[in-house]
């Protein structure tokens, strides 16, 4: 073992042995014979033991302490001692939590790039950004994970363990639509494969939280998921797929139908139904478009007085889900574009339709065309022989 290593380790004990306030530094006395016979890795483990007495550090010296610690178990290059160090930094109770965190930061960093090793600091990082609730911190690098997880080359049931891990911490920090997303791509890696038999209660959560988020209009993504189509017998699936393709009429009917179900799917049913008048009047515009629709048709869809339209408008138009303009003296909405819900035969035939009205206009424009041109061409020969 390189003697920079036998220096560091005497260097760390010595400092433990002045936390400790042990004048005798037993410890340094302890570690010398057993570097001196190259026992590196007992060594490396009395020092770990010894790691929660460095939380007892100042604060300016905390970091390079560590970074010591940090030096030795790399070297060592054991998993265990690593897991070891990592547990100490995110089970230990302390208020330096921003000092763990650039510890943290400089274990992922020191490691090779494709070091598997990287998952657990990356893991850790996480979890204590969630403990002290600063997972800001950590939300820009997530963009980085899919490539990380190549690199590391850590298999396909860490990547997974992975993406839940990250989806629950995300959940309990408060970022609900950064949890959905990993979540899903959770579920998306067990396509193809038996087990995705087995993510019954996964997605079903994913369900559930996609219905619950306000700002999450499109559930085509989620039918994409085997373990999705897995539930098509759940009165969870059928609830989806009103959502999906419905409107307020169905969605009555299946919630009197399944007494409980909202309830149980730990769903708010205010929100339920915001969010199936917003879909149904997206649904109303699409079968309607550039038609004047009267206040009355929207209200009656939408089971609201006509004096509340004009507010039910204005929130679809900010979802993103239609264009449309209000005419208030004559109490119609004409819808411009609208999203569809679902894009299948029927909408495709539906496009179809549109475009051979398209077409057509088309063709009959060109016509007019045509035949001025042919009375402009006739009336400027009649001039040119009058004269």
């Amino acid at each position: 073992m390189p003697g920079s290593v036998n220096t560091l380790a005497i260097e760390l004990a010595a400092y433990i042995s002045t936390l400790r306030n042990d004048e005798g530094e037993a410890l340094v006395k302890e570690v010398t014979p057993m570097l001196e016979a190259d026992k590196i890795k007992e060594v490396t483990q009395i020092l770990l033991k010894e790691s929660k007495t460095l939380l007892e550090a100042p604060e300016r010296e905390l970091e390079p302490a560590f970074n010591l610690l940090v030096a030795i178990v790399l070297a060592e290059s054991e998993k265990a001692s690593l897991e070891s160090l990592l547990k100490t930094l995110i089970t230990e109770p302390t208020q330096k939590t921003a000092i763990k965190l650039k510890v943290l930061s400089n274990i992922f960093n020191t490691l090779p790039a494709n070091s598997p090793l990287r998952l657990l600091a990356f893991t850790s990082i996480v979890d204590v950004a969630v403990a002290s609730d600063d997972m800001d911190l950590v939300l820009p690098q997530l963009q980085y994970v899919p490539a990380w997880v190549s690199e590391w080359g850590v298999g396909v049931d860490a990547e997974r363990s992975l993406l839940l891990t990250l989806s629950d911490r995300l959940k309990e920090s408060g970022n609900q639509y950064q949890s959905l997303s990993f979540l899903l791509k959770h579920l998306t890696s067990f396509n193809g494969t038996p087990e995705a038999a087995s993510q019954k209660a996964t997605a079903t959560r994913a369900i559930a939280e996609s219905l619950a988020l306000s700002e999450v209009l499109n559930f085509e993504n989620l039918l994409k998921i085997d373990a999705i189509q897995q539930l098509k017998s759940e009165k969870i699936y059928e609830l989806l797929s009103v959502f999906m393709s419905g409107n307020l009429q169905d969605y009555r009917t299946l919630v009197a139908k399944h007494s409980g179900l909202i309830k149980e799917s730990g769903l708010e049913e205010e929100e339920c139904v915001r969010k199936i008048r917003l879909l149904s009047l997206a649904s109303l515009g699409s079968e309607n478009l550039s038609r004047e629709l009267s206040y009355q048709e929207v209200a009656k869809a939408l089971e609201v007085d006509e004096n509340e339209v004009e507010l039910w408008v204005i929130d679809v138009i900010r979802a993103g889900l239609v264009e449309a303009k209000l005419n208030q003296v004559a109490k119609v909405v004409v819808v411009n574009r609208s999203i569809y819900r679902t894009f299948g035969t029927a909408q495709w035939q539906q496009l179809g339709q549109r475009l051979n009205g398209w077409k057509q206009s088309l063709a009959e424009i060109l016509q007019v065309i045509a035949n001025a041109k042919l009375t402009t061409s006739a009336a400027v020969s009649s001039a040119v022989i009058t004269n």
